[in-house]
């Protein structure tokens, strides 16, 4: 990882990946902002920690200028933006509630690209003498975007959209900010899920185990370590076996 200490946007960190990611890089001397819709413990656990708590809802667009303002009251630069914050619904979700289709692709697409733009604005980063980048913005994606998923159509459009977006990003922002994307596999298994169902996933890995959160800290420190990485896709999926 990078030895100077840097300030980091974290779209929601009150559960699982991005909860992890916070504490990880707030315990590496990183100045922390993470986005949340409603208080939880792991939210206050964080603050505690010395994360910078700030509300954002990505379905709410008019908000997003204001939320970049407010980003901008808190530093003077801002080297890292990762957009975690995911929602998911199966198809016969959607169907029952078609808003529940364009309430994904405004989350994970849309608000992701505008909020970019808006912080662009109030807290430009700009271009270095070095050819160095100034910024980079993570996009977190989903690795069954390649074989695709028959029963969450929708959401896994949704992802491979934002993905796809961010070559273009890329060349929008290029060469003050690196734009690049992780999409993670299978990470960790809910506590709901049973015996079968975890037997079941693990078997169509090519490397049968279930990896928790910490490769995504770890893949955010390599692309944070690495300045020459951009328009990229860092896959986290142990290898898959492509049959049901």
């Amino acid at each position: 990882m990078t030895s100077r200490a840097q300030t980091i946007l974290i779209t929601g960190v009150t559960r699982r990946v991005g909860a992890h990611l916070a504490e990880h890089l707030l315990a590496a001397g990183h100045r922390v902002i993470g986005t949340y819709r409603r208080e939880t413990d792991a939210l206050r656990a964080l603050i505690e920690q010395g994360l910078i708590a700030l509300p954002l809802d990505l379905l709410e667009r008019e908000r997003l200028a204001e939320f970049a303002q407010q980003v901008a009251d808190q530093t003077d630069r801002l080297d890292l933006i990762v957009h975690n914050a995911s929602i998911w619904h199966r198809d016969e979700d959607v169907a029952a509630k078609p808003e529940l289709a364009t309430a994904m692709y405004t989350v994970h697409v849309t608000s992701p690209i505008e909020l970019t733009e808006h912080l662009q604005r109030a807290l430009p980063a700009r271009e270095r003498d070095d050819g160095h980048a100034d910024r980079q913005a993570i996009f977190l994606t989903d690795a069954h975007i390649d074989e695709g998923e028959a029963d969450h159509i929708h959401y896994i459009a949704s992802k491979a959209a934002i993905e796809n977006s961010i070559r273009s990003l890329a060349l929008r922002y290029a060469p003050h900010t690196r734009v690049n994307a992780i999409a993670p596999g299978l990470l960790m298994f809910h506590p709901e899920d049973n015996a079968e169902y975890r037997r079941h996933r693990l078997k169509r890995r090519l490397l049968p185990f279930e990896p928790g959160p910490g490769v995504v800290s770890q893949t955010v420190d390599y692309l944070m370590a690495c300045p020459l990485i951009n328009q990229a896709v860092i896959r986290l999926d142990t290898g898959r076996r492509w049959e049901s």
